[in-house]
């Protein structure tokens, strides 16, 4: 998902990116140099070290404190995650490695780049761009040799990710067809922030309007409403209303449910475009607007009710809401179906494959884990007893009245989080949706170049 980059981050990543460019063919970009890393991700996806925190703030001290005592690091102390790589391999290897890491704006930038010749060890691509990549043979599989490396044996000690990988997010990969040739790094779903206090006439009939696609033409959300200003979202969305009593009239428990709810939210015919087309029109006449990143400081400073996130977006969102303006906002996941998306790190034909596979590992360190999912504000594929805690630490409320189970992502030797009522509507809900709303959710496959073309099409007119 793309992130918004700060100032200071941006000067960040364009000086380490500087430093490393004569590493690499200035014609192709191609990967020349065995000591070089070279990470195409997205901006603000990765912790920068300790200079981004504030001790103090009374939330982030207990954050710094909590984690001393886990792990005995001092976060003040930390440099930007690559940058620790870097003397971890070292460490590890006895070899030497520079990580040139490139932020780059969206999915589609990434793909336009590599058909243009440029060239990097390591891609943090979304679910659909890993697929588009995978189907034009761009991608490589990750080592699962036996004999020689095998990135997915658990009992290898630096194998981290194979360690805690959630078994979960493995499932998605093997519906997305991504198996071997993806290591999750970041998943979410999509749904409603909103203000229950200021659409309909109760907090009640505020969580009926925005469980229902509809409330994109609701008037009680008309010009209270954002949506998002890109194509997949757009079209999602639309499909979401076309389908939705159709898919609220199915049975969870019957064997083709998921079939049915996947071939649903994935159909792109022309004939059903025509008819999200209109829905579209007529949610487009509702909204306030479309927006990408400018939207979340309207509904966090109240100027606007309900906006469609991305979750991580979402929370940072209810986070910011609560603290600057002192709003209890809530988050919905559409009760017929919504999207589940996922980042992961892919490696190119040619990739450093020993540096690429160790730096995936070393993120997915338990403790690295938790500084990424701090600083960027979205749930980790990965699992973990550490993890959880981090889980347990942000949200168990010792008044909570609320068993809130996540076994089908940690596994069943985890005990339900203890919480606040209202957490099952917030934040832990939108970073780790509950059982029944899970099986609700669909990987959006990604448009051939026709579906991708007419969608394209469609969405212009609209906006």
């Amino acid at each position: 998902m793309k992130k918004t980059l700060s100032v200071a981050l941006s000067l960040c990543l364009l000086l380490a990116s500087l430093g490393t460019t004569a590493c690499s063919d200035k014609t192709t970009n191609t990967v020349v140099d065995e000591n070089v890393l070279r990470v195409a991700s997205w901006d603000e996806y990765i912790d920068m070290g300790g200079d981004f925190l504030d001790p103090t703030d009374e939330d982030e001290a207990a954050y710094i404190a909590w984690y001393k005592d886990l792990t005995g690091i001092n976060l003040l102390d930390t440099k930007p995650l690559y940058e620790e790589f870097e003397d971890w391999y070292f460490k590890q290897t006895g070899k030497k490695i520079t990580v040139e890491y490139v932020a780059l704006q969206d999915n589609e930038t990434m793909y336009n780049k590599i058909k243009m010749g440029d060239r990097y060890d390591l891609l943090c691509p979304s679910e659909y761009m890993a697929m588009k990549l995978k189907s034009e043979n761009l991608l490589i599989p990750y080592p699962n040799d036996s004999t020689k490396h095998n990135f997915f044996d658990a009992n290898i000690e630096t194998n981290y990710y194979a360690q805690n990988v959630s078994s979960y997010t493995n499932e998605i990969f093997d519906k997305a067809g991504l198996t071997g040739y993806i290591a999750g790094y970041m998943w979410g779903t999509t749904g409603f922030v909103f203000n229950p206090y200021k659409i309909g006439n109760s907090p009640d009939e505020a969580r009926k309007i925005m469980s229902s696609w509809y409330c994109l033409t609701s008037e009680a959300c008309e010009r209270k409403i954002t949506a998002k200003d890109n194509t997949r979202d757009s079209y999602f969305m639309g499909l979401g209303m076309y389908y939705e009593n159709y898919l609220l009239g199915l049975n969870p428990n019957d064997a083709d449910y998921t079939k049915k709810l996947t071939d649903s939210m994935n159909d792109t015919s022309p004939k059903t475009m025509g008819e999200v087309k209109k829905l579209l029109e007529k949610a487009r006449r509702n909204l306030y607007g479309l927006e990408t990143d400018e939207g979340k400081t309207d509904v966090i400073m109240g100027r606007l009710d309900a906006s469609y996130q991305w979750s991580g977006d979402a929370v940072f969102i209810m986070d910011d809401a609560e603290l600057e303006s002192n709003l209890e906002l809530e988050y919905s996941i559409p009760a017929s179906a919504s999207n589940l998306w996922f980042d992961g790190w892919v490696m190119m034909e040619g990739a450093n494959v020993d540096a690429a596979t160790a730096f995936v590992n070393f993120l997915s360190r338990p403790e690295n884990v938790i500084r990424n999912m701090y600083y960027i504000g979205y749930t980790s594929c990965i699992a973990g007893e550490q993890v959880y805690d981090y889980v347990d630490f942000t949200y168990s409320d010792e008044e909570g009245t609320v068993a809130y189970d996540l076994s089908y992502f940690f596994g069943d030797g985890f005990e339900p989080l203890l919480v606040d009522e209202a957490q099952t509507r917030r934040q832990l809900f939108a970073q780790y949706p509950d059982v029944v709303t899970k099986n609700r959710l669909v990987v959006m496959d990604y448009f051939n170049r026709d579906e991708n073309e007419r969608a394209n099409r469609m969405w212009n007119n609209i906006k």
